[in-house]
Formats: C-alpha cells, structure tokens, sequence
C-alpha cells in the first residue's frame, strides 16, 4: 500500500466542520464535546489509513503499548483532534470560553523586536491556529503566518464564519519560491513570520531526514535557510492545551544561525534540524495526545 502523505488540507471536510460549529454554537462546551464522540468514533471506523499509521505512531511513542493499547489511544487522539477543532469555533462564538496564558511573552516581545526580524518556530502540536490569533494581542510590529493555502473551500468558509477574516498577514506555500522571498522581504522589515517545521511541502530538496524518536523523519530547512541567510532570530514556541479550559505558550530562548563556509553547510543545516527534531521529539513526548499529524510521519 503506497504511504499517505500530508497534502495540506484538514481531515473532516466542510460537512464535518459544519457539525462542530453547530455543536458549538447551539451545545455550549461540555455538550460541544460530548456530540463529538459519535463522529470521532465513526471516523475511527471508516479511515483506515489513518487509523493504521496512527496506531504506529502510539507504538512507537509508548512501546509497552499492546495491539489494542494502541486503539484505544488512537480513538483518545481523533477525539483529541476532534476538541481541538471544536475550540476555534467555541472561541469565535464566545471568545471568554477558553482562557489564554502566554508563559512565554517577554521573551517573544523582545524576539519580536529583533531589527533582522523574528522566526516563530513552532508544529502542529495543540492549537497554532488560536495560537497565532492570541498572539495578536500582544504583538509587537507585523505577524505573518506561512502555511500552505489548499483547505478545502467549503472548510475554509466554516472556519470563516466562526473566527471572521485573519488577524494576521498570509505567506502562502503553493509557490515556495514565491514564499522565500516573501519570507526574505518580511523578516528584513523587521517582522515577524510563523512557521511550522514538522511538514514538508514541494521538493523534497528542501527537506531533511534525522532521527525521530528513533528513525528517520524528514523535516523541512526553510526556516533555517531563512534564518541564517536574514540574520533573524528562531524562537521555539508550543502552544498546549493543559486541562479543559486553558491554552499555554511557552517560548524557548532563541535561537541564532549562521553558516561558516558553503562546504560546510550541509553539515551545519542538518545539525540544527536535528536539534529541532529533538526539542520537538521532547515536547511530543510529554504531550502525545496533541501532536495531529495522522498520516505515515517517517514514510520516506
């Protein structure tokens, strides 16, 4: 059976995004997250593919975990995802349902400060979507968000609704030679970009392997191109649910990059993915249930 790959659109289509936000305007939380049990349970059913890699995954982030050890968390890890997406729409229809802190927000001002501009390194771990939003509140100069735009039109029109138009500027990935160099002009001006490093999009060119909790897994290079080509710092950063109502960012020291020669460059551009792997690998570890990547991570 040929891997599947992440082709940058949201599992449920516009059908089950609909659902969550009826759910969520007319249900309130706790019954938001009780209808969802039903659809969670069904498309741990019907998606075998993602039911499969999934179950991998938990074999290999706990190995101690039987056939049906790892079921049960990957039936825990779609509701998981599930909640997730029902907190953006919750948030859009009362923005006080859930509390915000930001652990990490005096060293991200001054990161953001930074005249070369400022990398917000993060993955899709808890919620970046609200994540990007919050930090809207306390920004200081431009935030730009680099994703790949190819949602679904119907899910995209959902998530509209619910949370209104992007509160932030939009560097698209479809044309990752045309995002370089926005990405570039940005971090010049001083601003700051977000950008997820745990999925790779076009050429594999731009991606590479180092150990993932123990095998190899392909990371993307662009924000350390980036970075070292801009002088702009690298900041860490997670947002993680913790409990039923609460979100957390917590920020890393940044970090700084520089290549000393172009024979060496290789060897200095994989030896920070690697470090980056292994600081994600980390926080994965003590937060396995909201790490949402449901396809074959390490498929090469």
């Amino acid at each position: 059976m040929t891997a599947r790959r992440w082709r940058g659109r949201s599992h449920g289509g516009g059908v089950g995004h609909a659902l969550v936000h009826a759910f969520a305007r007319y249900g309130g939380l706790w019954l938001c997250y009780g209808m969802l049990i039903p659809p969670t349970t069904w498309y741990f059913i019907r998606d075998t593919r993602a039911r499969r890699t999934t179950m991998s995954y938990w074999r290999r982030v706990r190995p101690s975990l039987g056939r049906w050890g790892a079921a049960v968390m990957t039936w825990r890890h779609f509701f998981s995802f599930a909640r997730n997406l029902a907190d953006r729409f919750l948030v859009g229809v009362d923005p006080d349902s859930l509390r915000f802190e930001n652990r990490g927000q005096r060293r991200m001002e001054a990161a953001m400060r930074h005249p070369q501009g400022c990398i917000v390194l993060s993955a899709h771990l808890g919620n970046w979507e609200l994540a990007g939003r919050w930090l809207t509140r306390h920004r200081h100069g431009v935030i730009n968000i680099v994703m790949l735009q190819d949602e679904d039109p119907r899910v995209r029109e959902q998530m509209t609704k619910a949370m209104g138009a992007h509160p932030f500027g939009i560097i698209d990935l479809r044309d990752p030679f045309g995002a370089s160099l926005q990405i570039a002009a940005a971090l010049r001006r001083g601003e700051t970009c977000c950008m997820l490093g745990d999925r790779t999009a076009g050429s594999d060119v731009n991606a590479i392997s180092v150990p993932f909790f123990g095998r190899p897994a392909r990371f993307p290079t662009g924000p350390f191109v980036a970075a070292a080509a801009t002088g702009a710092l690298i900041v860490p950063v997670f947002s993680v649910k913790s409990g039923l109502r609460t979100y957390f960012i917590a920020a890393d020291e940044p970090w700084t990059l520089s290549f000393s020669s172009r024979a060496r460059r290789r060897e200095e551009l994989t030896a920070v993915v690697a470090r980056w792997a292994e600081r994600l690998e980390r926080v994965v570890r003590r937060h396995p249930l909201q790490w949402q990547n449901f396809y074959d991570f390490w498929a090469e």
